[in-house]
């Protein structure tokens, strides 16, 4: 095996690929959540129900997204990462400008599977690169500096979008140049995705690390076919598949929330679209992006007594986050619904930087990407694909009433996070037995 260890680059040179990617994240979440203001805008545009407006907000990107993904991932474990990572975040920006020029619900719902496609080559080469240009000991608080964007762009989309809508509400004659009259919620598409053009640019600048931590098969070949990769994740499928599963249903209960959270302010409270996007908007930020810097203090601490500290971690925080969670939306006043978000957001994103984190050591370079690319699929394919429309889903079908979405999100979280808690605690063993195996693969 090849560690390169004496290989890395300066910090310099890595917080500076690290901030391009921090970046590319912001931009990433806000393109695909910014659809969450609107709502309102687009049901009375094409006339569809919540159920049909989840489907376009979560199916049609996370299924393209996730799948596009798992060859991009492979492609990013054998070539230029950031090659691969430019012309994603160019594809993904155009798309949604194409968002913001559809005509009908189907052109809407295709150029929204383009935005997947694009967003699914990011994630593989940016952790790969992440893990080859940070030491052990700081790979923790860099992932969990990149994995903050998800907070960052999520709160952005909220607050940028809730201000661009009512912007563009605002003016009598909206034209853009080459596009003519557009409606609000068009405008804002397109505003939000321009931008990715020049940040695919930026990317091209960035300075490739070398890797290390490269596993040789028995015949000496540091390239592995699919086999190689698919039967390594078989013999150790409970440590990941604890990992990545145990994450999906957290990001079932994140991806619904941020899907829906702003609406059910709206029709709880009462509160305009633009007061609901900054109020959710600016706590998912604070309490988001706390948590998600808590969580490498706190494997740090438990780093010091145990070797399966990241998986641990994210156990915890998921114990300490699961009551706020479910009772937040059922508070009955907008005042105490806020208080009980602070520890169920804060808790709850402990997650997501950690877990970024957890499968770099146990995992051999070449399939990196690749194991990157099945935790994106698994978590986006439930996340976004599920979360979504389950609570969606619940407020359509099992509670028949709008005003029942607090019902919704309640009993989904209540579903979700026990789920979650269940399979980290059944991996822990697991987990520890790849943590010590790290470095000394054989295939």
């Amino acid at each position: 095996m090849n560690n390169n260890t004496d290989a890395y680059p300066s910090f310099r040179t890595a917080n500076t690929t690290l901030i391009i990617l921090f970046a590319i994240y912001v931009l990433s979440f806000v393109d695909r959540q910014i659809l969450s203001l609107m709502v309102g805008p687009i049901r009375e545009t094409f006339g569809i129900s919540d159920f049909q407006f989840s489907i376009l907000y979560g199916s049609a990107f996370a299924i393209t997204y996730a799948i596009a993904g798992l060859p991009l991932g492979r492609l990013a474990d054998q070539f230029s990462r950031k090659h691969i990572i430019a012309g994603s975040v160019a594809f993904w920006s155009v798309a949604t400008c194409m968002c913001g020029l559809a005509k009908s619900f189907p052109s809407l719902f295709i150029s929204r599977m383009m935005v997947g496609v694009g967003e699914g080559g990011f994630a593989p080469g940016a952790y790969s690169l992440v893990s080859d240009s940070y030491r052990p000991k700081h790979l923790g608080f860099a992932m969990a500096f990149l994995k903050s964007g998800v907070y960052v762009g999520s709160a952005a989309s909220l607050v940028l979008g809730g201000v661009l809508i009512e912007y563009f509400t605002s003016q009598e004659d909206l034209r853009f140049p080459l596009f003519g009259s557009l409606a609000p919620w068009q405008a804002t598409f397109i505003t939000v995705g321009a931008p990715g053009v020049l940040l695919a640019l930026v990317m091209l600048l960035v300075r490739e690390p070398v890797r290390r931590d490269m596993v040789v098969t028995a015949d000496g070949n540091t390239r592995l076919p699919l086999r190689k990769v698919l039967g390594f994740l078989w013999v150790r499928k409970r440590t990941y598949l604890c990992l990545f599963v145990g994450s999906s249903m957290l990001s079932m209960a994140s991806y619904g929330g941020t899907a829906w959270y702003p609406e059910f302010f709206i029709r709880t409270y009462g509160v305009s679209r633009t007061e609901a996007g900054g109020l959710y908007g600016s706590l998912l930020f604070i309490c988001g992006l706390s948590g998600i810097f808590l969580g490498p203090v706190l494997a740090r601490v438990l780093a010091k007594k145990h070797t399966d500290f990241y998986l641990r971690t994210i156990l915890y925080a998921s114990i300490v986050a699961a009551v706020p969670a479910v009772l937040a939306p059922l508070a009955g006043s907008k005042t105490l619904t806020l208080v009980l978000l602070v520890p169920a957001l804060t808790f709850g994103s402990m997650y997501l930087g950690i877990m970024a984190a957890s499968f770099q050591p146990i995992t051999p370079n070449q399939m990196r990407g690749q194991m990157t690319a099945f935790y994106i699929f698994l978590t986006n394919i439930f996340g976004l694909a599920v979360g979504t429309s389950v609570m969606a889903a619940f407020t359509d079908f099992l509670f028949k009433d709008d005003s029942m979405l607090l019902y919704s999100i309640a009993t989904a979280n209540a579903l979700f996070y026990p789920l979650a808690i269940g399979l980290f605690a059944y991996g822990l063993k697991a987990y520890r037995a790849s943590m010590e195996e790290a470095g000394n693969w054989t295939l």
